[in-house]
């Protein structure tokens, strides 16, 4: 009997000439990047809902939709998954709102603009809000993480403390103003504003604080 033959002298079905059976592999490009981004999503809820020590690969692929195994494929570690998720965020949120604030030239604008770039992300996806926010609360837990968010905050510390700054050398503050103190104010407005955006207000009220805290800056409120 030849190879592939059945006892019946047919052939057995097998896939057609210059068509090769697929074979397993890795995915297309396109959807190797949307399954990455969509596990970044994923784990940034997971982070902000169970912390750090609790969260885990099974979780995340689960809520995902994903097999364990493809997280580990993109992420070798939890820690190697954590790292992303700050680096994610400082393009998102952090450079994207220093960014948007270079486009102005007053203080209160520059601030209220760095507040308006990270709402935009927020009403695409508020996970970030919400990572921001569990981030720095995880770091008190965990002192291997505190480089990371410290870092995070770092970024915003240099925007504020260059703003005010500025501000002071174009005459629009008082050129005796404690920078340090009011930095680090503007760093607990910031924090807490995310704190409320990721878990407290909906988009639309967000971006109402956002602009009565531009007012309140610019001494238009009262």
């Amino acid at each position: 009997m030849t190879p592939g033959a059945r006892p019946d002298g047919e052939h057995a079905a097998g896939p057609p000439f210059g068509d090769p059976p697929r074979r397993r592999g890795r995915p297309p490009a396109s959807d190797g990047a949307r399954t990455r981004e969509r596990i970044l999503q994923v784990a940034r809820d997971v982070f902000s809902d169970l912390g750090y020590e609790k969260a885990s690969f099974m979780e995340i692929a689960h809520r995902a939709g994903v097999t364990r195994p493809a997280v580990n494929h993109y992420f070798g570690s939890k820690e190697a998954l954590y790292g992303a998720l700050f680096d994610a965020t400082r393009d998102s949120v952090v450079d994207a709102g220093v960014a948007n604030a270079m486009n102005e030239h007053k203080l209160t604008r520059q601030i209220g603009a760095f507040l308006e770039a990270a709402a935009q992300v927020d009403s695409r996806d508020r996970t970030h809000a919400r990572f921001i926010a569990a981030s720095v609360l995880d770091s008190v837990r965990h002192p291997e993480l505190n480089d990371r968010a410290l870092g995070q905050l770092a970024e915003v510390r240099v925007f504020l403390e260059q703003a005010l700054r500025t501000a002071i050398e174009r005459g629009e503050i008082r050129h005796d103003l404690d920078i340090t103190a009011v930095t680090e104010m503007l760093i607990a407005i910031l924090w807490g504003m995310g704190l409320y955006a990721g878990y407290v207000g909906t988009h639309q009220q967000l971006d109402s604080v956002v602009q009565q805290f531009t007012r309140l800056l610019e001494g238009d409120l009262w």
